[in-house]
């Protein structure tokens, strides 16, 4: 992903490819509805270059709603690093987004280049600390420095009201200190490498 997304950006073709996401997960919770199966929310990326989109909060919610989804079930990511010129417009379709019952996630914070005051302005749901921080604690070589930038990061979120999710989380010390320091949700290698639909169908929801 961190190869062929900037390239689709890049050439103006990211909102195909998002929408073409965002369709193969309505129709895979619309599949386990059906089954009657337990249903988690699932995390769509959303590029920040549609966002100037005055029409995009109705295009993806009659995607959605084509697919008979509910629309707590479906997570909109943005990716920090992604840049964007225009903070009131980005602001304003979040918050249609969230007003229209969908929940929003910022990616991989700590890598790019959003300022703390945009944190307040910002409808976030969930603030994703990025991998590059969680490689760094619950390791051997574990600088103190890098402790409480997490650590800060990890306070940050939650007396901001988002619930704080670890990314790539790859052995139990760093489950433990992420634990520790009050984490949320923590994702990674530790618990699962990504698997096809079919496995997750067959590990998760039988």
């Amino acid at each position: 992903p961190g190869k062929f997304i900037p390239f689709f950006e890049r050439d103006g073709s990211i909102g195909k490819i998002d929408d073409i996401v965002l369709k193969k997960v309505c129709e895979a919770i619309a599949k386990w509805r059906k089954e009657g199966k337990i249903l988690y929310p699932v995390s769509v990326n959303l590029s920040r270059d549609r966002l100037y989109d005055s029409n995009l909060v109705q295009h993806l919610t009659d995607i959605v709603d084509s697919y008979g989804v509910y629309h707590d079930l479906i997570d909109f990511e943005l990716t920090e690093s992604a840049s964007y010129d225009n903070t009131e417009q980005m602001v304003h379709v979040l918050n249609e987004l969230r007003d229209n019952g969908f929940h929003i996630s910022m990616d991989d914070f700590g890598t790019g280049y959003s300022s703390f005051s945009l944190l307040t302005q910002m409808p976030l749901d969930t603030l994703k600390i990025d991998k590059s921080f969680v490689d760094k604690v619950g390791v051997d070589n574990e600088m103190k420095e890098d402790f409480f930038v997490i650590r800060h990061i990890i306070s940050l979120a939650k007396e901001l009201g988002f619930i704080c999710l670890a990314e790539g989380a790859e052995n139990k010390s760093q489950i433990d200190e992420l634990r520790a320091l009050g984490c949320d949700v923590i994702q990674g290698y530790y618990y699962s490498k990504p698997i096809s639909i079919d496995e997750y169908e067959n590990k998760y929801l039988n």
